[in-house]
Formats: structure tokens, C-alpha cells, sequence
């Protein structure tokens, strides 16, 4: 079934990439390839049920090959240690939710006005394994900043080639008290708010 899903997601993901005029064209520093596409959603549930806020405003600044370079550049970033470094933003208030009041609930509880950006910092990748189906398993670990505190984290990615491009299924669980953030609780109290949240992101890397 995993399998499978990703299957759908990586014809998903291939189809929006050639149909979205807007998708983000971002250059790479020292690198062959750029993200031309990409995704983030923040999943949690309270008490009144499960909610959710995203954006595709993320910025990669920077994209670190280690060197020298293989011939085939996405092949080796395939395997560990083949990327060196990312740096990645998100604006937090750029994170938009069905439920207006969720996403300024979010937007608050992540100290949008002092710490207006959440911050990755990709250190190095571990951990590759492959299966029959061709997705390779990475274990993608750096330093998160969100409401001005940073702790370090992994992200765990599973990763499909289609031809001249990767497409990435990533995600990790954070408990927000870690980074000083209270869950919401609404008016009065009355909203009970898991301090568990779910962060999943899908992007595409193209030569």
C-alpha cells in the first residue's frame, strides 16, 4: 500500500510540475539541479477535530552537492552524504488553512510577529535504502528553527527518480513544546490542542 501511494504521489506530483506555470524556479549555490516545486503541510488535532494549515511560498536558499560531482548528478544525491547542505525558510505567515481561525490560531502560537520565518538547516543524509519499486529511504538530519528556538531533527524521505527528476515524500513529527510553543487553546480555554504535530512536505528536484 505504501508503495502504492507513492506511486501516486510521484505521478502526482510529475503532472502538477508540468502543468503549474507558477512552480517555484529556484537557483541552486554550487549545484547542477534547482527545486522547481514544493510543498508544506502542518497536520494537528484538538479536541473539535483535526486541522491542518500549508503553503507553497518555501524558499531554498542554498543547495550543497558534496564534491567532486558524479556523472549522474541525482543518482548521488541518492546516496548518503551526496548533498551536503540545504537551507530552507518558510514564512509563517504565508501558512493558509480552510478554517480561518486555525491558521491565526497557528500563526500565533508560532510567534509569527517576532519570529516571522521557520528555518531548516539540512546537515547530512543517512541511512539509504532501496526498494523493488525503486524508492530510496533517507534519513535527512540538520537544525530546525521555529519561534526562535532551534533543536536539531530528522526528516525521514522516501524518494523516486523519474527520469531527470527526484521526487521527495518527507515528513517528521515535532512536539511543539520543544520549541517553546504552547498549543492553542482557544477562547476561554475551551479548545484542547495535542502538542503533536505531524509536518509533511513533498518537493521536486530537476536538473
Amino acid at each position: 500500500m505504501r508503495a502504492r501511494t507513492l506511486v501516486i504521489v510521484g505521478c502526482t506530483l510529475a503532472t502538477i510540475l508540468v502543468a503549474d506555470s507558477a512552480a517555484q524556479k529556484v537557483s541552486a549555490v554550487r549545484s547542477p539541479v534547482e527545486v522547481s516545486w514544493v510543498t508544506v503541510t502542518i497536520q494537528g488535532t484538538s479536541n473539535r477535530g483535526p486541522f491542518f494549515a500549508s503553503t507553497k511560498e518555501v524558499r531554498v536558499a542554498h543547495v550543497q552537492m558534496a564534491e567532486p560531482w558524479s556523472a549522474d548528478i541525482l543518482e548521488a544525491m541518492l546516496r548518503p552524504g551526496g548533498v551536503e547542505a540545504v537551507d530552507v525558510t518558510l514564512p509563517v505567515m504565508t501558512l493558509t488553512s480552510p478554517d480561518k481561525g486555525a491558521a491565526e490560531q497557528i500563526h500565533d502560537s508560532l510567534k509569527a510577529d517576532a519570529h516571522p520565518e521557520i528555518r531548516f538547516q539540512l546537515r547530512s543524509t543517512t541511512d539509504a535504502s532501496s526498494d523493488a519499486m525503486g524508492f530510496v529511504r533517507l534519513n535527512a538530519k540538520g537544525m530546525l528553527t521555529v519561534a526562535g528556538v532551534e533543536r536539531e531533527v530528522t526528516l525521514n524521505l522516501h524518494v523516486l527518480r523519474a527520469d531527470r527528476s527526484l521526487l521527495v515524500d518527507g515528513s517528521t513529527d515535532l512536539l511543539m513544546t520543544d520549541f517553546g510553543v504552547k498549543p492553542p487553546k482557544g477562547l476561554l480555554g475551551m479548545l484542547k490542542t495535542d502538542p503533536w504535530i505531524h509536518v509533511r512536505f513533498y518537493l521536486v528536484v530537476t536538473l
